[in-house]
């Protein structure tokens, strides 16, 4: 197993760069362990609870510890879906990271609140039991991620892929030995972009969307992954580079934001969905090369509206993401 071991099959420092980035795109905290609990990277995006609020540190080795599973050495039971609750009551997941079938360490995401945030009353408890200020908690925990447990599952598998395609490529590079690493497996890709595709939806709130790649056969785009759009359309849409806004958006290999401001005739002119209320296409880039575009709207009834920032935020998940996704 030496030689399977975490730090030898991947570059820490880039490692710990496409982890930092994640953390700050989805504003979930990520941290990276070995085999035995140890860590191989720093945590990104600690929050300020778990880095700083706990000051006694009786209390905070008590109530954290190492913040780990216990057969890892901490104090956490794992659940079926490998998750723990820390004794504040807040959840963290883990996801085993795998090279030839042999789990070589883990990604510990979180800590993050499960669907909804208790209200403030309910740590009055937990408050005294830290000596900390009820108001200086709280202000520490509406600070920590709230997410639906579907939500975290896209999250853990976009970042496990990420992290698997990261040690597979080092291990290539190590080796000087070429070959598609997960390019062909069908299977992967799908569940790599619906993953994207769910974690997109999380950060926008977005009520439909899709994404489309480029069909082997005859370069038209087409529906691999999709929310909020009806089964036939998904099967029978196949759009032409340069046709259509998707395959506009595909030919310049840039994103579009549509929103009343749009003043892009190529593009009003494909404008045919009035319960639509914002839009943006991102094109998916891999090695310089468009191989995709993600498709996110939001409907007229919803009180969210896309903007610049939201295209950005959304852009650069699709860059990190992109890492893992083969190029034709």
């Amino acid at each position: 197993m030496a030689d399977l071991s975490l730090k030898n099959l991947i570059e820490i420092k880039q490692w710990q760069k496409i982890q930092d980035d994640f953390s700050a795109v989805t504003g979930v905290s990520l941290r990276t362990i070995d085999l035995y609990g140890v860590a191989v990277t720093r945590p990104s995006a600690e929050p300020r609870l778990c880095r700083n609020l706990l000051k006694n540190p009786y209390i905070k080795d008590r109530i954290c510890g190492r913040c780990l599973p216990t057969f890892l050495g901490g104090k956490g039971v794992v659940d079926k879906n490998l998750s723990f609750v820390c004794q504040a009551g807040i959840c963290n997941f883990l996801t085993p990271l795998r090279f030839k079938d042999t789990t070589c360490g883990y990604i510990v995401l979180g800590p993050v609140i499960m669907v909804m945030r208790k209200n403030r009353e309910h740590y009055i408890d937990l408050a005294e039991e830290l000596m900390l200020d009820l108001n200086e908690l709280w202000s520490a925990l509406v600070e920590i991620k709230v997410m639906s447990f579907q939500g975290i599952q896209s999250l853990i598998e976009l970042v496990r892929g990420v992290g698997e395609y990261t040690i597979k490529l080092n291990h290539q590079a190590t080796v000087s030995k070429k070959e598609v690493v997960m390019a062909s497996d069908s299977s992967k890709l799908n569940r790599l972009l619906n993953a994207l595709l769910e974690v997109a939806f999380q950060l926008t709130e977005a009520d439909i969307g899709s994404i489309m790649f480029f069909d082997n056969a005859d370069d038209n785009l087409t529906i691999r992954a999709a929310r909020g759009i009806p089964e036939e359309i998904v099967h029978s849409t196949r759009v032409k580079l340069g046709e259509g806004i998707s395959g506009i958006a595909a030919q310049e290999g840039r994103p579009f934001l549509i929103d009343e401001n749009l003043e892009d005739n190529r593009i009003k002119g494909y404008l045919r969905r009035p319960y639509i209320s914002s839009s943006m296409i991102l094109p998916i880039n891999v090695e310089e090369k468009t191989v995709g575009v993600m498709n996110l709207g939001t409907l007229m009834t919803s009180a969210v509206k896309f903007n610049t920032d939201t295209v950005k935020l959304v852009d650069r998940l699709v860059d990190l993401t992109a890492v893992a996704i083969p190029s034709k």
